[in-house]
């Protein structure tokens, strides 16, 4: 059965008042009252679909790692320097779509616990298609290489879209972070 327009609405509202918070106190202290606020609603519209902060948090979670997780599907080992292209350029559109969003996993303190737990579930998925490829594999020197180069990745690009100086375009980060992964990968295969 499809959820409710105004479902997804009234969520998209107390989800996005939590990001938009979380600029400007800790997530710790974020209230529901405060949410319910930001949201344009009361609190008892906030505990029809959330029972705490922390749930909306993990919704959050839920949402920007399944994003994330689809654009790592474009992760090619035999391909690694268009792979990572195409994984930041579709990273970067998912990003631009949501203003909200891109602030909060850019800016916000509050985005490091979300951070940290993607970059766990991309080694993940990279040590499982490196493995597949090349059986013969040390798993755990091979985890640390992968780890390594996610963290990179991501730390660069969050570097990146913070700097308000940057003299790299998205094209032209994505293609330099290409040829690094593809340094890391060539080391470890």
């Amino acid at each position: 059965m499809p959820t409710d327009k105004r479902v997804l609405k009234t969520k998209k509202a107390i989800t996005t008042a939590f990001m938009e918070l979380t600029l400007l106190k800790d997530m710790h202290k974020i209230t529901v009252s405060d949410i319910a606020e930001r949201a344009v609603i009361n609190r008892s519209t906030f505990y029809l679909h959330y029972a705490d902060a922390k749930e909306v948090l993990d919704d959050i979670e839920r949402e920007l790692s399944e994003k994330v997780r689809q654009c790592f599907t474009k992760f090619d080992i035999s391909n690694i320097r268009d792979s990572i292209y195409e994984m930041l350029i579709s990273l970067t559109g998912e990003l631009d779509e949501s203003p909200a969003f891109k602030n909060f996993m850019l800016r916000s303190t509050s985005s490091v616990y979300i951070i940290s737990n993607i970059k766990r579930m991309l080694t993940a998925m990279a040590l499982e298609t490196t493995l597949k490829n090349r059986p013969d594999a040390d798993v755990r020197r091979t985890e640390i290489a992968l780890n390594y180069m996610v963290s990179g990745i991501i730390d660069a690009y969050i570097f990146w879209a913070n700097d308000k100086d940057s003299v790299l375009d998205i094209e032209q980060l994505c293609r330099y972070i290409s040829n690094l992964t593809q340094t890391t990968i060539s080391a470890i295969l």
